[in-house]
């Protein structure tokens, strides 16, 4: 199976399952936007063959990702709400062990995900981080560590 195919079938199955409807226009815009992606894909990042990846992997990524959302949004609303309003803000370099490119967007990603946090760019190994709660001294893979050890085993 050819790379452009195999991404066009998962983001089509992806589409499938985040719309959960199988109206004949959702099929079609389901269907040319995942093939679109998948050759702007292919041609972007022109690897061997396709990356094998493991689900247990992908479930536990997920689950790293849904925990921080929630947690980083309780953290969020308190210091937004509550009286100490003061924000710490900084702009981070972190340096990833991540090799491929894809799985070092994906950290951006959900860096950029997480409220408080921005990946401002992606430069070879490291990336630039605004966060609104620094603490100065800390270490800045904490922001990064546990979304890096997820990625890691996709």
């Amino acid at each position: 199976m050819g790379r452009v195919t195999f991404w066009t079938l998962f983001l089509f199955l992806m589409w499938l399952f985040l719309t959960s409807s199988l109206d004949l226009q959702n099929l079609l815009v389901g269907a040319a936007a995942s093939y679109a992606v998948a050759l702007l894909y292919t041609r972007m990042f022109k690897e061997g063959e396709v990356e094998k990846f493991s689900i247990i992997g992908i479930a536990n990524y997920l689950y790293v990702l849904g925990k921080n959302l929630v947690i980083s949004n309780f953290r969020i609303s308190k210091k937004i709400l509550g009286k100490k309003r003061k924000l710490n803000t900084a702009i981070v370099a972190v340096k990833t062990d991540l090799k491929s490119d894809w799985r070092k967007l994906l950290l951006a990603n959900s860096i950029t995900l997480t409220p408080g946090t921005l990946t401002l760019e992606i430069k070879d190994d490291t990336l630039f981080i605004h966060t609104i709660e620094y603490v100065e001294g800390a270490d800045p893979r904490e922001i990064t560590k546990e979304f890096e050890d997820a990625i890691a085993k996709i």
